[in-house]
């Protein structure tokens, strides 16, 4: 992570009072909406896997693949919410669903996903951050980089060349990882056994069927290639090279073209600033939430908005002294504060 964002100074914050009543409004958890929109992630991924295996042609298991990858992304954002309890307003039925229709197909526990999260927003972007301990450890996610280094970064991700780093930081993660660790809230008894029989069950419904080649091409070589890269590209997006002197700028927000919705962040997910100040807000309001914050100049003042993910790149690829500030997602600019400067100096005096 580059240095301007290790500075521990007094950041200003966003007054949220003004904002509450909007924020109750868009706060509402739909349990139909949710088991609608779960439910159309999986036809999606059946259908596309069953026009591909019925026409037999390459091509078309490369289109239904990029296909199901882009759903499996979906699940991960849902997922996301599930870890925030927005997706049933009971919440047991919130972690079992998010479990066996979210989590566990992508080798992930909302639990364990949960505790690790948290944390992340009690002390984002500090020490104690368990994303940011994960960054300094990764190469990958060291920036600015050469053109070169960015296109070498995307090709070893499309290709999956990446995927031992994959694994060790999502193994905190995985049930299967710690699936005899000590019982505790973190991964509970239930989920274990759900976890278990589960997989026992799909694992004979594909083998009998013959389905086990096919669900090879068709979801395990997109989920560590096409979704490696994309989930990639959103996870580096949502808070490195960003000031970080103020709260509104701590954290990026990305305003998605089509595309970037379709592949990178479904469900209002790339509206991280607003996901930090209101993380009551299911992900699908988000976009409505960023709409009526960015009326108030106490938000569209200091929040860090980039348009588009490719934008995204563009910023984490210019060096810090070429680097100015994007204002309101308008694609104008505005010279860095000086106040980040200003911190930097104190700081290292300090030390």
């Amino acid at each position: 992570m580059e240095a301007e964002t290790d500075f521990r100074v007094d950041r200003q914050r966003y007054p949220r009072q003004p904002m509450m009543a909007e924020v109750r409004r868009l706060s509402q958890v739909s349990n139909l909406r949710s088991a609608a929109l779960i439910g159309f992630q999986w036809f999606i991924m059946i259908a596309a896997g069953w026009v591909a295996i019925s026409s037999g042609h390459w091509a078309v298991y490369v289109l239904a693949a990029a296909i199901i990858a882009s759903r499996m992304q979906c699940l991960g954002v849902l997922m996301h919410d599930g870890a925030h309890y927005l997706l049933f307003t009971n919440r047991l039925a919130n972690d079992v669903a998010s479990d066996m229709l979210l989590a566990f197909p992508l080798g992930l526990s909302t639990t364990l996903y949960r505790h690790d999260h948290f944390v992340h927003h009690r002390f984002t972007n500090s020490d104690e951050d368990p994303d940011v301990i994960l960054q300094k450890s990764d190469e990958d996610f060291r920036w600015p980089k050469t053109k070169r280094g960015c296109a070498w970064l995307i090709f070893r991700s499309i290709f999956g060349l990446n995927l031992p780093q994959m694994f060790r930081a999502t193994k905190e993660w995985s049930p299967w990882a710690n699936l005899f660790s000590p019982l505790g809230p973190k991964l509970p008894l239930y989920s274990r056994l759900l976890l278990v029989a589960s997989t026992v069950g799909v694992y004979t419904v594909v083998v009998s069927t013959g389905m086990l080649v096919p669900m090879i091409f068709l979801v395990m070589i997109p989920g560590f290639t096409l979704l490696n890269l994309t989930n990639r590209i959103r996870v580096t997006s949502e808070h490195m090279r960003v000031p970080a002197d103020h709260e509104l700028n701590s954290t990026r927000t990305v305003v998605p073209t089509w595309f970037d919705r379709f592949f990178i962040a479904p469900f209002g997910v790339s509206y991280h600033i607003e996901h930090h100040l209101f993380p009551s807000v299911p992900g699908r309001n988000l976009g409505r939430l960023h709409n009526i914050l960015m009326h108030d100049p106490n938000f569209s003042d200091h929040a860090h908005v980039t348009k588009s993910y490719l934008g995204v790149l563009g910023e984490l690829m210019t060096p810090a002294d070429e680097r100015v500030t994007p204002v309101n997602g308008s694609g104008q600019h505005r010279p860095r504060p000086a106040v980040l400067s200003q911190a930097k100096a104190e700081t290292e005096a300090a030390i």
